[in-house]
């Protein structure tokens, strides 16, 4: 996915990355076809030979594309851009398409992870993802995610795998510095003094 690539930092690697289900945006498929229909039908009904039949083609064919617009394109641009990014140091939620907001949760700032499905969500395999974070922001919700249950895992998963790494990276700056009689690179052997 091209759009979480461009937002990883140069030390991260990317999890995983996902856009909200696609029942998200289904509603307004069906307002986008009831649109046509009706515009369908009115320009069957509306008379051609007549001088206001043409005009009244043109705002029919107007009003339909005006409602277009704004019932099924605007909505599925906010859709399309709504993307929740897991890389190896954060969870990141960017989203819209002329004003866009981002907001991140370190990995080792996350305290718990659930998700809630009913059983229609589970039928269509989506839900909501709550992640409770130690920051001054308390909690992130996903909305819409596909696989809730499988994202959280994911998480779980990362957030291990940083906790770890982080563990690692300590014990390698706690371990004993070279003892103070030690050869030191670039240095001359001193020579014991009898």
């Amino acid at each position: 996915m091209n759009v979480a690539e461009r937002h990883l930092a140069e030390d991260e690697q990317l999890v995983h990355a996902t856009r909200q289900h696609w029942t998200e945006i289904f509603t307004e498929f069906v307002l986008l076809v009831l649109v046509l229909a009706v515009a369908g039908g009115l320009f069957w009904v509306i008379p051609g030979d007549q001088g206001w039949g043409r005009i009244a083609d043109y705002v029919v064919g107007g009003a339909a594309l005006i409602a277009a617009v704004w019932l099924w394109l605007i909505p599925l641009l906010k859709w399309r851009s709504t993307v929740y990014i897991v890389t190896t140091k954060r969870i990141y939620v960017r989203s819209g398409f002329l004003t866009k907001t981002g907001h991140s949760i370190p990995l080792g700032r996350i305290n718990d992870v659930g998700f809630r499905a009913n059983l229609w969500e589970r039928m269509l395999s989506e839900g909501t993802l709550f992640l409770e974070s130690g920051g001054e922001h308390g909690m992130l919700t996903l909305k819409h995610v596909p696989d809730p249950e499988g994202l959280k895992s994911v998480i779980d998963r990362a957030i291990d795998e940083h906790e770890e790494e982080h563990e690692h990276r300590h014990e390698r700056e706690r371990e004993p510095r070279a003892e103070s009689g030690t050869e030191r690179e670039g240095e001359p052997r001193a020579e014991a003094q009898a």
